[in-house]
């Protein structure tokens, strides 16, 4: 398999995997499958990103208030934020909004943890991978429906999701003995 690395190299593998030919720009669509391939993925791209990886999430970042409405704009590149201690913040219409405080107005910066919705091309390339095999699952359960061809596409997700956890792993320093309930245990 060749990795995916644009969203167009990802549409031809999710329409390839019914046997569709590929195509060149993913402008000006009239092709429904390729319509549809590209509406799976960025679906899939969307709630997968939206579990939390180490390269969408950013912690203690900065967020300014306009200094005339006291308001802080949402991105639509959050897909999740959190304040410092337990506060929790939502989109209502297009700005931040507490939901313990219950007010959008901020009168001075606030510090968040966010999980942001990188751009498909800035991802890892196991997670686009996985992300492309995932979707590619999906669109030809939903549109061919052909059972062995399932199987296969089921155990590619598998695979890629396998390499996705090896991925995180390399670029984590994840250590059991910093588990809670491992270090009560060593303390015994």
């Amino acid at each position: 398999m060749i990795s995916p690395t644009t969203e167009l190299d990802a549409v031809n593998e999710i329409i390839g995997a019914i046997g569709e030919a590929p195509v060149n720009t993913l402008e000006n669509l009239m092709n429904v499958d390729v319509i549809n391939a590209l509406r799976i993925l960025r679906n899939n791209n969307r709630a997968f990103q939206s579990r939390g990886w180490s390269f969408n999430s950013v912690t203690e970042y900065p967020l300014n208030p306009d200094v005339y409405s006291k308001k802080i704009k949402w991105l639509d590149v959050y897909l999740k934020i959190d304040g410092e201690e337990g506060t929790q913040y939502v989109k209502q219409g297009d700005y931040v909004y507490d939901l313990i405080a219950k007010t959008s107005i901020f009168e001075s910066p606030i510090s968040i943890n966010a999980l942001l919705l990188v751009p498909f091309e800035d991802m890892p390339e196991p997670a686009r991978n996985y992300i492309v095999a995932k979707a590619s699952a999906e669109f030809q359960s939903r549109y061919l429906g052909d059972e062995s061809l399932t199987q296969i596409l089921n155990n590619k997700v598998q695979e890629t999701w396998q390499y996705l956890q090896e991925d995180e792993l390399d670029k984590n320093e994840y250590n059991l003995l910093d588990h809670t309930h491992v270090q009560e245990l060593l303390t015994r």
